[in-house]
């Protein structure tokens, strides 16, 4: 596919991104056992392939928005997504500034950004009394498969990613 196509496409995958993600975690979600919660960030998979053709600028104005989505459409306090999300995808270029685009690479920034996405969220919410989960909880049932499962879609759709973005090993 075109990159430029993809460029101009970008605000509406990563809407489209955002709303697989709200439905893949609710679905998992469904089919664990107990309190385990997984949140599928199909979002952060899609940023760190845009990063090596979008801009930092053009990915930040996209987070922001959908971070003040994100914030309304699940939180019901705009504060927490609209500070993360942009963070996270600065994190994504910082990394890609000393990395080289592999799959040990990606999965690497992609645990750092999960982690700090997750974590992030949970002390705000912590903050703003917003939960009262404790951390063992939280770390347990809902971290640990996050990361899992988002590392196993990683890897799944790597391929296919690569494929799309036109990415070869000399990118």
């Amino acid at each position: 596919m075109n990159k430029k196509y993809l460029l101009y496409l970008s605000p509406l995958i990563f809407l489209i991104a955002f709303l697989i993600d709200g439905q893949l975690s609710t679905l998992i979600t469904n089919w664990l056992p107990g309190a385990m919660t997984v949140s599928s960030h199909i979002l952060f998979i899609l940023s760190i392939f845009y990063s090596v053709d979008m801009t930092l600028r053009g990915q930040l104005i996209i987070m922001t928005a959908l971070g003040a989505l994100y914030d309304i459409y699940y939180l019901n306090v705009l504060g927490i997504g609209l500070t993360i999300l942009p963070l996270m995808v600065y994190l994504i270029y910082y990394f890609y500034q000393q990395l080289k685009f592999n799959v040990l690479s990606n999965i690497t920034i992609l645990l750092v950004v999960l982690f700090g996405f997750e974590f992030g969220s949970f002390l705000l919410g912590r903050l703003f009394h917003l939960t009262n989960l404790s951390m063992y909880m939280f770390v347990f049932y809902n971290l640990a498969p996050t990361l899992l499962f988002n590392c196993l879609t990683l890897v799944a759709l790597q391929p296919f990613f690569k494929k799309i973005f036109g990415i070869t090993n000399k990118t």
